[in-house]
């Protein structure tokens, strides 16, 4: 047998670990486990393979990609501060490939405002309960020690009584081993160049500073901003492109018709039953969560497509044939609220109820946040600055996503066309 187990990967040219290396094979042991091969049917982009069509791939390559930014990250950092990575090494590398564990279908992110419009989106949270609870997972971790999955669960619930550069690693501002996976992974799979950017001059610029979080150096500030702008790039044209959130917006409309319609008028198994009934994500339990995968959600779309009810119907068919929502600007200086009440008189006019086919929603900050948690620059001298301070165009992107959200409406095309409005 093989001591290296390599990954064929759309990001880098080899992503491969060691069973040598104590982390590294007890990655390899949790990617043969059931709740991690689960997310080979968690779709890691949702809708937006109705606009790009190559858009397929799952959660669970991205996880494994994750872990190994974690590991090039961990080696880096080992070389020059030993003594601080290694205690904490297995522990993050298993983060690192646990971090998506509890999303759920149809879509990831997308199932939360689905199922649950008015709750957070609540994976980590659920991730951490799968990673106590699991019998095969917990077992595996508490062979490296029996505190290991605690100390897996604060690194992702960002325990504060950890040093800060052991989860920032994962979930820190700027970029992280996450964010720098699915950047390039959703760029080329969409068809596009957007989310490239010099993965080694990153890492390798990367180091733990005095104060115990992550740090820069000033040289390679470049090969950070290359990564922000390419963050950047990806949200506007493709997580954030218009026509995906229309088709999300009939997602909730779905799930809005079936939870106004007697439970007995359409087909529901024992899972989809419990996901109706429940308020909020934490209610679900794990057997209902081990379940929801989007094969699941699919075949529930087809047989609503059929339903006697014309509005599920016809929801379900919008999203299964593409026939979606079309999408109308608020402008800046447009009163939405007029606009919004000429909207539900045009859909009302064409035939339908404004309570599943007109849509008011806005574009989330893609930076929000990162001016209190990104990386810190370690200049020349030795000091360290934020990074808003060393490169002004960083302090530029936090500024653009503190500006007025853009909003849209989402409504039928017959709708938008009364209303007057072109593309």
């Amino acid at each position: 047998m093989s001591d290296i187990v390599s990954f064929a990967d759309v990001a880098q040219p080899t992503v491969s670990f060691s069973r040598s290396e104590p982390a590294d094979a007890l990655v390899l042991k949790l990617i043969d486990t059931k709740w991690f091969q689960r997310l080979r049917d968690i779709s890691q982009t949702a809708n937006t393979r109705l606009v790009y069509m190559f858009s397929e791939h799952s959660r669970f390559g991205h996880s494994i990609g994750v872990a190994y930014l974690a590991k090039l990250l961990l080696e880096s950092l080992e070389e020059h501060q030993p003594e601080k990575v290694r205690q904490y090494r297995s522990a993050i590398q298993a983060a690192a490939l646990l971090h998506d564990i509890g999303h759920i279908a149809p879509g990831s992110h997308t199932a939360y405002t689905t199922w649950f419009p008015n709750s957070i989106d609540a994976h980590e949270q659920i991730g951490c309960q799968i990673i106590r609870e699991d019998p095969e997972i917990s077992a595996i971790l508490k062979e490296i020690g029996p505190e290991l999955p605690e100390l897996v669960t604060r690194i992702l619930q960002e325990d504060d009584t950890l040093p800060p550069w052991t989860w920032e690693v994962i979930s820190g501002g700027a970029w992280n081993a996450d964010r720098g996976n699915w950047c390039i992974v959703d760029s080329v799979m969409a068809g596009v160049s957007y989310g490239q950017y010099n993965v080694a001059a990153l890492i390798g610029s990367l180091h733990i500073s005095d104060d115990q979080n992550l740090a820069i150096r000033e040289n390679r500030l470049d090969a950070l901003m290359h990564f922000s702008l390419s963050r950047h790039a990806m949200y506007r044209q493709i997580y954030q492109h218009r026509t995906l959130m229309a088709a999300d917006m009939l997602n909730v409309a779905i799930a809005k018709r079936l939870r106004d319609l007697a439970e007995d008028t359409y087909f529901a198994d024992a899972p989809m039953k419990s996901v109706l009934n429940s308020t909020t994500p934490v209610e679900l339990s794990l057997q209902t969560i081990f379940q929801m995968r989007e094969g699941w959600w699919r075949y529930h779309l087809l047989q609503w497509q059929d339903s006697p009810d014309p509005i599920l119907a016809d929801l379900t068919q919008r999203l299964l044939h593409r026939r979606l929502l079309k999408t109308v600007r608020i402008l800046p200086d447009e009163d939405a609220e007029l606009l919004l009440a000429k909207a539900e008189e045009a859909v009302r006019s064409t035939g339908y109820d404004p309570s599943y086919y007109l849509h008011r929603f806005r574009l989330s900050h893609m930076h929000r946040g990162d001016s209190k948690h990104a990386l810190k620059v370690l200049q020349d001298n030795g000091q360290l600055v934020s990074l808003g301070n060393a490169e002004p165009l960083f302090e530029q992107l936090v500024e653009e996503t503190d500006t007025p959200q853009r909003e849209w409406l989402a409504l039928p095309a017959e709708a938008k066309e009364q209303l007057g409005r072109k593309r």
